[in-house]
């Protein structure tokens, strides 16, 4: 059995969008956020995008990522990327990846949780706190001309 070396994790960024250059293959973050706020419950966030750049590892790897409600561990969902290979240790590499969608069960803690060949590498956590909607006040009474 090879004992598992733990990369170095540089970075591992919560956003609304990852958006990589197709020459350059330089990644743009947008939206960098630790909370998000919704009045009701469950609700859908359209776009979620996650950034992670690591070093110290080479070879071909399973990476996972997962994210929990902490408030009870509740597994909310689960990705699995297809292998990924790394030709050099020394090598900075760095992934963007985008959730079309997410469902928000409730307001709490939320965790991204990374994985690499099963083991834990990386987390990231995020509150989601229940916003109280605007209130509607009625404009003044306009006053009557004299």
């Amino acid at each position: 059995m090879i004992d598992f070396v733990k990369p170095t994790v540089q970075a591992f960024l919560v956003c609304d969008h990852v958006i990589e250059d197709s020459l350059t293959r330089k990644k743009s973050l947008i939206g960098l956020f630790t909370h998000l706020q919704s009045p009701v419950f469950p609700f859908q966030h359209q776009h979620m995008g996650l950034y992670f750049c690591l070093t110290d590892v080479e070879g071909t790897h399973q990476f996972e990522i997962d994210l929990v409600y902490l408030n009870n561990e509740q597994l909310v969902c689960r990705a699995v990327l297809p292998g990924i290979s790394i030709g050099d240790r020394l090598q900075i590499s760095d992934f963007g990846i985008n959730i079309p969608s997410l469902i928000v069960p409730s307001p709490g803690r939320y965790e991204f949780r990374l994985k690499m060949d099963g083991h834990l590498i990386a987390q990231k956590d995020f509150n989601v706190v229940q916003a109280t909607p605007p209130r509607i006040t009625e404009p003044p009474p306009e006053e009557a001309a004299p």
